[in-house]
C-alpha cells in the first residue's frame, strides 16, 4: 500500500484505505468505510460508517457525509463556489445518509452572501431544516437521493427535502445523467429528473415533480407536476402512485410550496 495518511486523521475499525490515496490530518472517516485508490480526503472532511468513496474522488474543504453512501469515480465535492464576486468562498456540503452519486458529479460548496444582500431569502434556504442551526453557507443533499454521472449541482442547493414520506422504493429523489443546478435550486424530495435537465437560479421544484429530458427549467414548479417541452402538461400519476399520495395530501402540498420557494420566479 502507498497511501498516505498525516498525522492527526482519524479513522475508525475496519476502514479500508486504496493505493495514492491521500488523507489530510484532522479529517475523520467512519467505521468501515471505504477509500478508493487515488482518493483525496481534506482536513476538514468528517465521513460516517460504512461508505465508499471511489477512485480519485475528491473531497475537499469542509464536507460532512453521513452513513451508507456511495460516492463514484472522479466525482468532486467542496469546491468553492461559482458566483460571480463570490467564488472564493468556502462554505460547506452536507450529505445525508443512503444515497448514491455515480461518476464525475461535481458538488460545489456553498457560500452566505445572502445575509448581506437578500436577508429576505434566509427562509427560502432553511425550508425543512432545524430551527436551531444556520445552514446559510451549506450545499445540502438530503436522504436517499440516486445522482447519475456528470451532474452539477452548484452552491447552497438542496436536494432531497421535503413534506412526502420516504417510498417504498430504495431511493426517493432521482437526478439523472448530465443535469445541472444553478445556485440556490431546489429539488425537492420525491422529483425526477429527466437527463440533461437544466435549472436556472433560485428554482424550486416541488415533491414529486418530473421534468423530462432536455427541460430548461426556468420557473417554479408546482408539487407533482409534468414538465414536457418545457410546459406543464398536468400531474405526474406515476410518481403520485410511487408515493401513494392522495387527493388531499396533494392539495397540502401545494398549499405548503409558495411558502417554499423563492418568490423570485413565475410558477409553471
Amino acid at each position: 500500500m502507498f497511501e498516505i495518511i498525516e498525522d492527526g486523521a482519524k479513522l475508525a475499525e475496519g476502514v479500508k484505505i486504496g493505493h495514492h490515496a491521500i488523507i489530510k490530518s484532522g479529517a475523520e472517516i467512519g467505521k468501515d468505510t471505504i477509500i478508493g485508490d487515488y482518493a483525496y480526503i481534506d482536513s476538514n472532511v468528517v465521513i460516517g460508517k460504512n461508505n465508499y468513496i471511489g477512485t480519485g474522488v475528491v473531497l475537499k474543504g469542509n464536507v460532512q457525509i453521513g452513513n451508507n453512501n456511495h460516492i463514484l469515480d472522479k466525482t468532486v465535492i467542496g469546491l468553492p463556489s461559482k458566483h460571480i464576486g463570490y467564488h472564493f468562498y468556502k462554505g460547506r456540503v452536507i450529505i445525508g445518509n443512503n444515497n448514491f452519486i455515480s461518476n464525475g458529479c461535481a458538488i460545489d460548496c456553498g457560500n452566505n452572501h445572502l445575509s448581506d444582500k437578500y436577508p429576505e431569502l434566509l427562509p427560502y434556504l432553511n425550508t425543512d431544516l432545524p430551527e436551531d442551526a444556520d445552514y446559510e453557507d451549506a450545499t445540502i443533499i438530503g436522504d436517499r437521493c440516486y445522482i447519475l454521472n456528470n451532474v452539477t449541482i452548484h452552491h447552497n442547493c438542496r436536494v432531497g427535502l421535503g413534506k412526502i414520506a420516504n417510498c417504498d422504493k430504495e431511493y426517493d429523489t432521482i437526478i439523472c445523467s448530465g443535469c445541472c443546478l444553478n445556485g440556490f435550486v431546489q429539488v425537492r424530495k420525491g422529483c425526477e429528473l429527466s437527463s440533461g435537465t437544466y435549472i436556472r437560479e433560485f428554482a424550486s421544484i416541488g415533491e414529486g415533480a418530473f421534468t423530462a429530458m432536455m427541460s430548461c427549467i426556468v420557473k417554479d414548479v408546482p408539487p407533482f407536476s409534468f414538465i414536457l417541452n418545457n410546459k406543464n402538461t398536468g400531474y405526474c400519476e406515476k410518481l403520485q402512485k410511487k408515493f401513494h399520495i392522495s387527493e388531499s395530501q396533494l392539495q397540502k402540498l401545494l398549499i405548503s410550496f409558495a411558502d417554499s420557494t423563492s418568490h423570485r420566479l413565475k410558477c409553471y
